[in-house]
């Protein structure tokens, strides 16, 4: 093991103790029911969590930039944001009567939610037992690449006839290729001329157990002189432009065939705002990464990272951004677009975006320094 190495485990171990589930309580292994381990923060009764997983024989993982705490014990998950007062049970949302607050090293929750509703979906405490080591996943290994459009839908069409579903197909190819030689999987959402609904990409991207979410997009306007590229990520705070391409690529709805279903009710839309709060830092600082990287490694003017709300990364939990190649509807970037050595520079800038977004969060601990 590197000194590099070993330097970053002996720092992701202290960090144990200053957020998450510590490996071990501050007072000593705990003993007797779950319930008598409560203890009172500002006139509320708490059980730290990392306790709770050592009654339960659970694992206790955290995630530092989304300052979530997951319970997990046989595929069941009990998912606690720090400050928030709800918790996502296998994926549903659950009201708490007090938010999630770090204790000693640890998380803890409302002790009522504790005793009552783990007990209804775990059973009772199997021991009596200390507090278990946590988990901290900081390893990219798997992304999705989402080529726009496809099929009977083309999206954007250039003035001398480029459409945006070709152009965007081949770029992306291009990035799984790099992404590859550099040990990372790619799944791709489509890899030929075929159209996928939207909720089927985010479908493909939440079922493949991927680290984040990348889809990529030429950008089109009525001004022959809008020109360059730029990265979202989603967000409800958008400007005029951001809208006016929001409108472009989610008019494509109108294909597809399956029954897209917009989450309405007020738990499912608790849920969606528990994923939006979870995913947000990570997508923002990936859609930065990328865009430093297009910016450095090309001549396409840089528009900067924006916010918009895009139905296809709505869709996907987990971090994700939306790249705009650049205008098609501009007649010189158009003609760069067409070429094969152009399409490979932006591709490997798009690359090397998300190899230094990867590089960097895995020897940070997840941008925890």
């Amino acid at each position: 093991m590197t000194t590099r190495r070993v330097t970053l485990v002996i720092f992701a171990a202290l960090l144990l103790f200053a957020a998450g589930c510590a490996t071990a309580p501050r007072h000593g292994a705990a003993r007797g029911p779950l319930s008598e381990q409560a203890v009172n923060i500002d006139g509320r009764n708490y059980i730290p969590l990392a306790l709770i997983a050592g009654y339960y024989q659970a694992k206790c993982e955290w995630d530092p930039v989304a300052r979530r705490a997951d319970l997990i014990k046989d595929n069941k998950t009990f998912a606690f944001y720090v400050g928030m007062d709800y918790a996502a049970i296998n994926g549903k949302p659950e009201k708490l009567t007090s938010p999630a607050v770090f204790y000693e090293g640890s998380v803890a929750i409302p002790a009522d939610f504790a005793v009552e509703e783990i007990s209804k979906v775990l059973g009772p405490p199997q021991v009596t037992g200390a507090r278990v080591p946590v988990t901290q996943k900081y390893l990219i290994r798997k992304v999705v690449i989402d080529p726009g459009h496809g099929g009977n839908d083309p999206g954007a069409i250039g003035r001398t006839g480029l459409k945006e579903k070709d152009l965007v197909l081949d770029i992306a190819k291009r990035v799984k290729e790099q992404l590859n030689e550099n040990g990372v999987d790619v799944v791709m959402t489509r890899d030929r001329d075929k159209f996928i609904p939207l909720e089927k990409r985010s479908q493909i991207a939440n079922e493949s157990d991927v680290d984040f979410f990348v889809s990529i997009h030429a950008n089109s306007a009525k001004l022959r002189g809008a020109r360059g590229f730029e990265v979202y990520y989603l967000s409800t705070a958008v400007d005029d432009n951001a809208r006016a391409v929001e409108a472009a690529e989610n008019s494509f709805l109108k294909f597809d065939d399956s029954s897209f279903q917009r989450h309405n009710t007020d738990l499912e839309a608790t849920l969606w705002d528990l994923v939006y709060t979870e995913n947000r830092q990570e997508s923002v600082e990936l859609a930065k990464y990328i865009a430093k990287a297009v910016d450095g490694s090309t001549s396409l003017h840089n528009r900067g990272v924006k916010s918009a709300r895009f139905y296809v990364l709505r869709g996907a939990q987990m971090p994700s951004v939306l790249v705009e190649v650049g205008f098609i509807s501009n007649p010189a970037e158009e003609k760069n677009l067409k070429g094969s050595a152009y399409r490979q520079a932006v591709a490997s800038a798009i690359a090397k975006g998300i190899l230094n977004y990867k590089n960097v969060y895995e020897s940070s601990d997840g941008f925890t320094q």
